[in-house]
């Protein structure tokens, strides 16, 4: 038995030593199974599920054209200016940027709306890029494999050397906490090698500093619009994937005090190019105003009680409240029979519901029932409401911390009311948000300007955020700014 343990580890350490490549943006040898043929395959089959995830592509040639112009020009100053890359701008409001093996850069328009001239874009590429430069998905698919390996051995070698199992799942912990996301190296990695990018491109490096300062202010807000501590973004974990935005701003800015500052901002060209952006919900994929829910195509609304704050996702819409309550609202397969019989057994089959009621909902048929289900945070009450019309089944689900289940139990009853049909007239009225590029005039103040953004809320912080103001910065005549309207 010993002998096999030690022919196994050998095995695995030769493999390791056998498996070290260099990465062309960071010149360092580092573990990686997979070849450059194997990423761009990664790549290529994972392209559509992320397209399919983030609302696909934004539907707007010149946007795509011009970030894509930024990647292409970023890339030419890179270790591997002739490699293929594919820039895409997807169609979410989230704002985010990633990029996939082989490659596959993404910027969100939710990226775009918040960014505020091209250097701070072209810092975002350029991190994008240094990731695949730097082959870190390669490392962290090998590193994975390899954990797995090594899992796999240790469990059987003390298995079989001490006759106690089960040590290969605590081994696998260790391994899982390991490869979780980029490593803290890799993404100061990929924001040396984005400065480096940017610079030797003509881009002034400042331009990562202030997004990565704007990201931290968007988290902050996040947070404060969700009734949580805005400190919370700038707490670490055991599993972060990502170093502190904080840290990351004060590394970026160590980064860029010896990089050349004589690089472009280029505020203008950018500003030009992102005016009319499409900023918030895309219509076709439902609207939220406030606390109400509309979708046009399927022609419904709904609304959610005071406290609670609506987001729109892919699959579903999430209305959260600082308590820990939440509701979801989705879509299911067609209901067959009555309601009730879909909600015992379709929807929540195998669940214990009880109270069971059927109901009618404005002319429509439902039917409603309650649980109470064990989740990741701890037991919560359930209610479930489903709503027929026509093939279509709407899905409600209430969740509540049992201490205030009561509490939120009438204005529960009347969130579900609120379902109905929206009129021809109200379809028409759904117009899209867009970004418009506005100057400031004398006597134009944030406070002024902020009124006029179409949200319930925080109109001042949001004003400032989407324009990089600073608290208490003043507004200067033939100022150009971005409002959303």
């Amino acid at each position: 038995m010993r002998r096999t343990a030690t022919l196994l580890a050998v095995l695995l350490a030769s493999t390791v030593l056998t498996s070290c490549q260099v990465a062309p943006g960071t010149g360092k040898s580092n573990f990686n199974i997979m070849s450059a043929e194997e990423e761009q395959k990664m790549g290529a089959e994972a392209h559509p599920d992320v397209l399919k995830e983030f609302g696909g592509t934004y539907d707007d040639p010149q946007v795509q054209a011009y970030v894509a112009g930024v990647g292409k020009r970023l890339l030419s100053h890179t270790e591997t200016p002739a490699a293929t890359f594919r820039f895409t701008v997807l169609n979410s409001h989230i704002v985010n940027a990633f990029a996939l093996p082989g490659g596959y850069v993404y910027v969100t328009r939710g990226l775009l709306a918040l960014a505020d001239d091209e250097a701070e874009l072209a810092g975002v590429v350029g991190h994008e890029i240094g990731h695949v430069t730097g082959r870190h998905t390669a490392q962290r698919y090998s590193q994975a494999m390899a954990a797995n390996v090594a899992t796999g051995v240790l469990g059987a070698v003390l298995g079989a050397v001490t006759g106690v199992s089960g040590l290969g799942d605590i081994a696998q912990l260790g391994a899982a906490a390991y490869i979780q996301g980029y490593s803290r190296e890799n993404e100061s990695e990929a924001d040396e090698l984005g400065i480096r990018y940017m610079t030797t491109s003509g881009w002034n490096p400042d331009g990562m500093t202030t997004f990565l300062s704007k990201l931290r202010d968007q988290s902050r807000l996040d947070a404060v619009l969700a009734g949580r501590s805005p400190d919370e973004v700038d707490e670490a974990s055991l599993f972060a994937s990502h170093p502190r935005t904080i840290d990351r701003v004060r590394d970026a800015a160590n980064l860029a005090k010896g990089a050349d500052h004589s690089g472009a901002i280029g505020r203008e060209q950018y500003l030009a190019h992102v005016e009319g952006l499409l900023v918030g919900d895309d219509p076709d994929e439902g609207v939220v105003r406030g606390r109400v829910f509309s979708h046009a195509g399927l022609g419904i609304r709904y609304e959610v009680p005071a406290g609670f704050r609506l987001v729109n996702g892919p699959k579903a819409v999430m209305a959260t409240h600082k308590d820990g309550s939440a509701i979801r609202f989705d879509m299911g397969a067609e209901a067959h029979g009555d309601m009730t019989n879909y909600l015992q057994s379709q929807w929540a089959k195998g669940a214990r519901l009880s109270s069971i009621e059927a109901l009618e909902i404005n002319g429509l048929a439902a039917a409603t029932g309650v649980t109470r289900l064990n989740t990741n945070k701890g037991a919560m009450d359930a209610r479930l409401l489903a709503v027929k019309n026509g093939k279509s089944t709407y899905r409600f689900l209430y969740l509540t911390p049992p201490g205030v289940t009561n509490a939120h139990a009438q204005e529960f009853k009347t969130s579900g009311l609120s379902l109905r049909k929206l009129s021809e007239a109200e379809k028409s009225a759904m117009k899209p948000l867009r970004l418009k590029i506005i100057t400031a005039r004398a006597g134009d103040t944030v406070e002024k300007l902020a009124e006029q953004l179409p949200y319930e809320d925080h109109k001042v912080e949001r004003f400032r955020l989407l324009n990089g103001l600073a608290e208490n910065q003043p507004l200067k005549p033939g100022q150009k700014l971005k409002m959303v309207i």
